[in-house]
């Protein structure tokens, strides 16, 4: 396609970060959706889906803002968040230029984008969270609607401020192809909480760009459940000095679901420090891919940038890919890298049944405990609250054929055979 007189092509599988894609069938699913009109829904469906968490929202209904579900009351002198063209944001322009298709498609003049402005010195005591919902088309229920969501995020030097990204949608085919653009100034702090459960039959799309300056910090964290094919592609670049970037994400997907993430952490200034943090539990017949890379420039001494991967993987016919890529190009650096594929711990899992804990029941607090360590640190409790109840719904749904058969104490470990025959001892006597 062409976008601002230039040639841009779409991806393919060829390229390694599109590797674990299924980029035929993405482009053939946008290619037949049709466009998403803007229809009513109630705010009590919008706080179902994305929850309440304090502060303003604002909501996107197929990429069309709505006044009437957003709450924009009570913003802090210096914040400013709201729908703008495309004309009228300039930043946008300027640091997201498109690299392919799917992100030149976002250009349209005719959409609206969120906007997020922070002044300089600004502390923000309440998230700003914003809502893209998509519906299908009900006139058409076999037929995928499409949807570009646009979200710019600009926080000039020294502001603080939480954003909630979320992508949720009601049940039927849609195709979300979203771009999110997120600038950090010098000594700014900003947490932004990514959020995908859109419907079963939804695909998802996604790009997030994140550009810092000198001792900015920046603390990320994505959950993704929903969508039948989704992908998001995070690319952080640490261009100031002492900039600090905390990547982490949970990723859960049952029955035949294929998500993709795609990590790109580019150190391109002196002492800045990134570290990776990523949880897949995948089940049944599905399939989770995590490609991490690691960049350090030329000159970017003194960098500090640790990656981990771990897999949960609770079905024989699930499948879970992780793949390091490290490109170190400087001396002087500390770079590490790790990650795991398997299944619950069989000795966790005797000692809770052991204890009388339903077999469902146990397995769900090993799942819990292992994604613990990235939904845990979310500051916000009402937040929190909210991401372990999506990650408990999705493992739920992958945990409903388990029965509770009888525990097999002959299969256990030697040291767990013999806790449980102490146990039935004191019992009995």
């Amino acid at each position: 396609m062409i976008a601002n007189g230039a040639l841009i092509e779409f991806p393919t599988t060829r390229e390694e970060a599109w590797r674990y894609t299924p980029v035929d069938e993405v482009m053939a699913r946008i290619e037949t959706a049709t466009r998403a009109h803007s229809v009513s829904v109630s705010r009590t469906i919008v706080d179902a889906l994305a929850g309440r968490h304090g502060g303003p929202r604002l909501v996107f209904v197929n990429g069309s803002y709505h006044a009437g579900l957003s709450d924009r009351d009570g913003l802090v002198a210096g914040l400013r968040c709201g729908p703008r063209s495309p004309s009228a944001v300039e930043v946008a322009t300027a640091s997201a230029a498109p690299v392919d298709g799917f992100i030149a498609r976002n250009g349209a003049p005719d959409q609206d984008i969120a906007v997020v402005e922070v002044d300089p010195g600004t502390q923000a005591p309440l998230p700003v969270h914003i809502v893209y919902l998509a519906t299908p088309d009900r006139s058409d229920p076999a037929r995928s609607t499409i949807s570009h969501p646009r979200t710019v995020i600009d926080v000039a030097d020294g502001g603080r401020i939480s954003i909630i990204e979320t992508y949720c949608g009601l049940d039927g085919p849609t195709v979300t192809s979203a771009s999110t653009t997120i600038r950090v100034g010098c000594d700014a702090d900003v947490d932004h909480y990514l959020i995908q459960t859109e419907s079963s039959q939804a695909m998802h799309v996604g790009d997030i760009r994140i550009r810092q300056a000198a001792r900015a910090r920046m603390r990320l964290t994505a959950v993704t459940v929903g969508g039948d094919i989704a992908r998001h592609a995070i690319t952080v670049d640490l261009a100031g000095t002492d900039a600090q970037a905390d990547v982490a994400g949970v990723d859960a997907t049952t029955r035949r679901q294929r998500h993709d993430t795609v990590v790109t952490v580019d150190h391109a200034a002196l002492r800045c420090s990134s570290s990776q943090r990523f949880r897949a539990v995948v089940d049944d017949h599905a399939r989770s891919s995590f490609s991490g890379q690691i960049i350090v420039r030329p000159g970017a001494e003194a960098a500090d940038a640790h990656q981990s991967s771990r897999n949960l993987v609770l079905s024989p016919n699930a499948e879970a890919d992780t793949r390091p890529w490290l490109q170190i190009l400087t001396d002087d650096v500390r770079c590490s890298h790790g990650a795991t594929v398997g299944r619950l711990d069989d000795e966790a899992l005797f000692y809770l049944r052991s204890r009388g804990i339903p077999r469902r029941t146990a397995h769900a607090m090993l799942i819990d405990a292992f994604v613990h360590d990235v939904t845990g640190r979310v500051a916000h409790s009402s937040l929190r609250t909210h991401l372990d109840e999506l990650v408990g719904e999705q493992t739920e749904k992958s945990g409903a054929d388990r029965h509770d058969e009888p525990l097999d104490t002959h299969r256990a470990h030697p040291r767990l055979r013999r806790h449980h025959r102490a146990l039935r001892r004191h019992r009995d006597s």
